[in-house]
């Protein structure tokens, strides 16, 4: 009886493991397209209304093995005003509402209006801004190739299309703080591999940004 109850069992276990050989393997999801990728990330910032933080730039040139650094503060309110103001090495304020663009710096002493399309290089770079801030990312595939190179969070890198982009910028790589509700740091590079890299913090949103932040008063 034992040698019976000994033999069912052996044959038991080894149905069992023969069956768990035989199981399918449970297919790993499928990974995020970029178009889902940048329908979630606009998705996510479609609610916020504004943004204040910090933010270092890094410039880079290949040239020199010097990296130029700066900082200060940025405002962001939508649809489409900017304040960008250097506080170190060297004061300089920079606003934009819409197409129209305000400059202060501490050596001219005085506030200057200009239109962006005076400006092709400005015009591309604050043309990102609005975009990065106001959350259109599904556009960017209009003007820009887009790839995913990370994710958890996420980093997107984009080249542009157009050949009157290209003559200033020849790649953007902005990668997202935890859950992708905000900007970390955004790398732009030149053609010649010049570039210059943003790092955002203490990011605030909807704080309820005042009207005067988009004014210079100096």
């Amino acid at each position: 009886m034992n040698r019976l109850l000994w033999v069912f069992a052996t044959l038991l276990i080894a149905v069992t493991l023969v069956g768990a050989q035989d199981k399918p393997k449970a297919e790993e999801a499928p990974l995020e397209t970029v178009d889902d990728c940048l329908k979630r990330i606009e998705k996510n910032h479609d609610a916020h209304k504004d943004f204040v933080g910090k933010f270092t730039q890094e410039k880079h040139v290949a040239l020199f093995e010097e990296v130029i650094k700066s900082e200060g503060r940025f405002v962001f309110q939508k649809p489409s005003k900017v304040r960008w103001e250097y506080a170190k090495p060297h004061q300089s304020i920079l606003v934009i509402d819409g197409d129209d663009g305000q400059k202060w710096t501490e050596t001219t002493r005085r506030v200057e209006k200009f239109k962006l399309a005076d400006d092709r290089g400005l015009d591309a770079v604050v043309k990102q801004l609005f975009t990065w801030f106001k959350g259109e990312f599904t556009k960017l595939k209009d003007d820009y190739d887009v790839e995913i190179t990370a994710r958890s969070p996420t980093k997107l890198k984009m080249k542009p299309k157009k050949e009157v982009v290209k003559k200033y910028i020849a790649s953007i790589e902005v990668k997202f703080a935890e859950k992708d509700e905000s900007i970390a740091s955004v790398q732009i590079t030149e053609p010649g591999d010049d570039f210059t890299l943003y790092t955002f913090s203490d990011t605030k949103l909807d704080g309820g940004v005042k009207d005067e932040e988009f004014e210079i008063k100096k």
